[in-house]
């Protein structure tokens, strides 16, 4: 009889141990499947998100190159009817005004060059009001009043 119960209690026994494992096992498994699928649901979040900055930052570019243009049209368009004033009207532009108009002229380059904008007929145009003569400002307004 002890040999009954030792052939029938020890596969028991192993057949309980093997099926308390393979639930472990699953269990294991399915921990595994959930983190799986967790990492790929957050590897789609992450990517979409990253679409999102991606399409905003291409949008933020857009719209500071159409700025730029602007600005850099209106201050082409200032230096351009600045010059034409004293060369063309004035035949003269104050030490000041120079002043002004080269620190202009150099900021607006910076920009030109920084974004590869060519606008070297604007650089003539400058050299040729620093070439006028210079008067200062007292006398070219008691010179235009009269």
């Amino acid at each position: 009889m002890p040999d009954i119960i030792s052939t029938l209690i020890i596969p028991l026994a192993l057949l309980a141990g093997q099926l308390w494992l393979n639930q472990r096992f699953k269990k294991a498994d399915e921990k595994r499947e959930e983190a799986r699928l967790e990492t790929t649901e957050k590897r789609a979040q992450d990517a979409q998100w990253r679409d999102e900055i991606t399409s905003k930052l291409a949008e933020q570019d857009e719209r500071i190159d159409t700025i730029l243009k602007a600005q850099c049209s209106q201050t082409r368009s200032d230096i351009i009817h600045k010059c034409h004033r004293y060369i063309d009207d004035r035949g003269f532009a104050s030490t000041e005004e120079k002043e002004a108009l080269h620190a202009e002229h150099d900021e607006y380059s910076e920009i030109c060059e920084a974004n590869d904008i060519i606008n070297h007929f604007i650089d003539n145009l400058v050299e040729q009001v620093m070439r006028l003569p210079s008067k200062n400002s007292e006398a070219n307004r008691r010179g235009e009043d009269a």
